[in-house]
């Protein structure tokens, strides 16, 4: 049972922290301050300065949680507050690689400006004052576009990986390290299958023998040509060029391609308990659990393609690939890692949790446990709502519904080899709503009000644009705090949602002694910010 039956009155979403993404930042209006304390700078607990107001919360962010924050680094903290450091007269981002200053001599922020009217410098390192969009503010994901760029450029077809870290001004060692962490493979696999992308189009649309499309992609053997198109497509070059040639998209400008990729995270992953969340949810052909990894059709930027995600045969988390573009493979690595929640800093976030009586237990026993994913801010929304007022199974009846509705039974494969679909556009949901919905006036209202502004807005292209849009969906009538709050934890991964209004949650609460009421289920979570997400996912086992 949730709170969403009646009109949002106007009540901020509980929430300690904003977006993140490819482009991190960007916060929407801020609600009035609570306290006058919260309107000076946050220092450590016992000071005049205690809290700093949050973007978007419903209560002021403590002292100790910010510090948390920056301590882990998580950089979906950035742009909601900043880091003023006394001792060295700097500001930051929460995730900041420089190490984590004393508490005596820090104090927080909610602007640059106010950094600056403090008489403080940016910090070199983190760009705190750059701009939500522009490079400065994502300098990871920036330095890994630049590489890619350069890599289908050829700049490793003859250069070395040493000479390519010198044109983007970095090390080897740290260019290795940032394309693993955000496309899920190294800048020598990228000019491989850039290689391969290249002998596709010749093999596609010339006579050449397969010798000469070899040389003339880049390959330094016919060996190495052999095995990377086979990699790659799972075909020879033989198989491929005559499946090539009998499809109708040898003449498009991308690449359909087989890809696997290597997703690390920062300590453990309870990787069970993550199937298990989704093989509860499934949609028969949108997703599903198969053994011991989690197949979902997925939206890209230029076509659709699948995502398999699960542990490897020596137990390392990866992700097999089938896209119907090529070139979309860093957007489906992000989504993936979104999915699994994996660049949050588990170390820490565990550590912290287990300082608290009631979840040391719980932690134990789940040690990373992480916020499971949605692809798409739609897919979150329509999850919401379907399940307001009532139990996930038959939310989930209503979207079995919704996909069967909008997707016709498969014929022959798409283009990406899979039957699975992605989960229908606001749309398509909109334009079929009529014949899939059953349920109270009131609820279709509210779907047609919401689907309608997404369908005008478009679907967010990271998850900044979803928190953004999120504040618009806020103001719709029949939308309440829990369902923004499900869409925040689940396509924003906000690691501080409130969660205090969910009814199995304090169902759980109340059998375990710890709550009896939604108050008291939400002083209990307050302990655990900034990490009350996560928390919350402990709680309800």
């Amino acid at each position: 049972m949730h709170d969403d039956a009646v009109p949002r009155q106007g009540a901020p979403l509980a929430s300690g922290v904003g977006p993140a993404g490819g482009a991190r930042g960007g916060r929407a209006a801020s609600v009035p301050a609570a306290s006058a304390a919260a309107e000076a700078p946050v220092g450590p607990t016992g000071t005049a300065a205690s809290a700093i107001e949050v973007t978007g919360a419903a209560a002021p962010l403590p002292f100790d949680a910010a510090y948390a924050a920056i301590d882990a680094r998580d950089a979906r903290f950035d742009g909601l507050f900043y880091t003023a450091v006394l001792s060295t007269k700097i500001y930051c981002r929460p995730s900041c690689p420089a190490p984590t200053p004393k508490r005596q001599n820090v104090r927080f922020v909610r602007t640059a400006a106010e950094a600056q009217g403090m008489g403080l410098r940016p910090c070199l390192r983190c760009f705190p004052e750059a701009l939500p969009g522009t490079p400065q503010w994502a300098p990871r994901t920036e330095l890994a576009r630049r590489a890619l760029e350069l890599i289908a450029d050829g700049g490793l077809d003859e250069a070395s990986l040493d000479t390519l870290s010198r044109r983007l001004h970095t090390s080897p060692r740290t260019l290795h390290r940032v394309m693993v962490e955000e496309t899920g493979a190294s800048p020598v696999a990228h000019a491989r299958a850039h290689r391969a992308r290249t002998a596709f189009r010749l093999l596609a649309s010339t006579d050449l023998p397969s010798t000469e499309v070899a040389w003339a992609a880049g390959f330094g053997s016919v060996r190495q040509f052999n095995d990377t198109v086979k990699q790659v497509f799972d075909r020879t070059p033989s198989q491929l060029r005559a499946a090539a040639r009998r499809s109708p998209r040898v003449t498009a400008p991308g690449v359909p391609a087989a890809l696997s990729a290597r997703l690390d995270a920062r300590g453990p992953v309870d990787v069970v308990g993550l199937l298990r969340f989704f093989g509860e949810r499934t949609l028969p052909g949108v997703d599903e659990v198969l053994g011991t990894h989690y197949h979902v059709a997925l939206h890209l930027p230029r076509g659709s393609g699948t995502v398999s995600v699960g542990l490897d045969a020596d137990e390392r988390l990866r992700a097999t690939l089938t896209l119907d573009d090529a070139a979309d493979l860093t957007a489906a690595v992000r989504t993936a890692r979104h999915l699994f929640d994996l660049d949050a800093d588990f170390p820490n976030i565990d550590a912290a949790l287990s300082r608290l009586p009631w979840l040391r237990d719980a932690v134990k026993a789940r040690p990373g446990a992480r916020i499971p994913g949605e692809p798409t801010l739609t897919e979150s929304l329509c999850r919401a709502i379907a399940t307001q007022q009532v139990s996930v199974a038959a939310g989930r009846a209503q979207l079995r519904r919704l996909v069967e509705a909008v997707h016709t039974p498969a014929g022959e494969p798409a283009a990406s080899g899979t039957a699975l679909t992605p989960f229908p556009t606001a749309g398509e949901a909109l334009a079929s709503l009529g014949e899939w919905f059953r349920g109270p006036a009131a609820r279709r209202d509210t779907f047609e009000r919401v689907l309608t502004l997404l369908a005008e807005a478009g679907e967010p292209a990271d998850r900044d644009g979803a928190a953004a849009l999120l504040e618009e969906v806020g103001a719709l009538k029949g939308i309440g705090p829990w369902t923004l709050a499900y869409a925040r934890l689940r396509t924003v991964g906000d690691p501080d949602v409130d969660l205090s209004g969910d009814g199995a949650l304090l169902s759980r609460a109340r059998t375990l002694g710890l709550a009896e009421d939604k108050r008291a289920l939400s002083t209990l979570l307050d302990g655990a910010r900034p990490w009350r997400s996560y928390a919350a996912l402990h709680l309800w086992g």
